[in-house]
């Protein structure tokens, strides 16, 4: 496997232990775990446009017939980012009501969750057959 791909699916564990964190700590605690998490996020998701998706946009430009599920992948992250991006910066200064906070976390666990599990199979595969 390649060092790029062994470092997203290395942030990917991260994030997830991050955010695995969040869950069972009190509000002070889980307001730095969130930055750390956003900080991580963010770090992960400019990995990717920066030396992931700019690699298959490369190709393409070369001529080289680039699967169409990695431009749908490249689109659904721009909403799902921007999704991420509002829970982390509407709970960074407190955690008013615990009930909502638990409903949004939720949502936004799920939707990672899933995403980054059809990154690893999908996208980092694709990858790898390209470019390895």
């Amino acid at each position: 496997m390649s060092e790029l791909i062994n470092q997203l699916l290395d942030e990917h564990k991260k994030l997830f232990a991050l955010l695995d964190k969040i869950r069972n700590i009190s509000d002070d605690a889980a307001k730095k775990e969130l930055f750390n998490s956003k900080m991580l996020f963010l770090s992960h998701l400019d990995k990717e446009d920066k030396m992931l998706y700019k690699k298959f946009d490369e190709a393409a430009s070369l001529g080289i017939n680039v699967p169409s599920n990695v431009v749908q992948f490249k689109e659904e992250m721009k909403s799902i980012s921007t999704e991420v991006i509002d829970f982390f910066d509407k709970y960074k200064d407190s955690i008013q009501d615990k009930i909502q906070f638990g409903r949004d976390f939720g949502r936004i666990y799920s939707l990672l969750k899933i995403r980054m599990n059809k990154e690893e199979m999908q996208l980092y595969p694709t990858y790898e057959k390209y470019f390895s």
